[in-house]
């Protein structure tokens, strides 16, 4: 079980990390109730079709345009989950249906970048950086996080996965990790010399972190 002192602390330095969402991340989460807000960013980097994500099927010429790849009106095989008489979720989003119900779910339908690039690794580089046409060294949610304080947690930012995406970097502070479980300086020198190396900065606010970081995963 991973405290909260540890999680806030050695993911400090975190660099790196692989694979799918990690378990931790849900778990952290569920440790309880911060006076905070959260933001939850998901980027589909693989893209996603928006009409049959969310179904307009109310709209004839939607069946009529994709005679092959629609997906079926409600009530029919495989039909989409009906919302609001006019449009549905791809029946394989089932489980959000609920989040719609109680007014936890909204949808913003047929948005886009307004930059008409087709290429899709260059429309994907503009979306992370929120500058369609250009791409910036810092990416959109690196730029909507507060300047950081004394104070600031060294995880107001976390990317679950091997390296850090676009949206995150930048001069304001994130973190990259995949596993903390699995986290830790697994050669006695090498954390020596680490620790050694926080100790000697004239930074008082990197001296503490470091030590906290130290402290917490030994």
């Amino acid at each position: 079980m991973i405290t909260r002192r540890y999680f806030l602390r050695a993911s400090a330095i975190a660099a790196a990390g692989f694979g799918a969402a990690p378990s931790w991340l849900l778990r952290a989460a569920a440790q309880g109730e911060s006076k905070w807000k959260i933001l939850v960013a998901v980027f589909q980097r693989g893209a996603a079709d928006g009409l049959n994500i969310v179904v307009p099927f109310f709209e004839k010429r939607y069946f009529e345009l994709r005679p092959s790849i629609a997906v079926p009106a409600p009530g029919k095989n495989n039909g989409a989950i009906d919302l609001d008489g006019r449009f549905g979720l791809h029946p394989s989003l089932q489980l959000l249906k609920p989040f719609w119900d109680n007014g936890l779910l909204a949808i913003v339908h047929a948005s886009g970048s307004p930059d008409p690039n087709r290429s899709h690794f260059e429309a994907q580089d503009y979306m992370e950086s929120g500058t369609p046409g250009t791409v910036a060294e810092d990416g959109w949610l690196n730029r909507a996080l507060p300047p950081a304080t004394p104070n600031t947690s060294p995880v107001r930012a976390i990317a679950a996965g091997a390296k850090m995406p676009r949206t995150l970097r930048g001069n304001r502070g994130a973190v990259v990790v995949n596993d903390l479980e699995q986290f830790k300086v697994r050669n006695p020198s090498v954390a020596a010399i680490i620790e050694d190396l926080y100790a000697t900065t004239t930074d008082a606010q990197l001296m503490a972190q470091g030590k906290g970081t130290f402290e917490a995963v030994k």
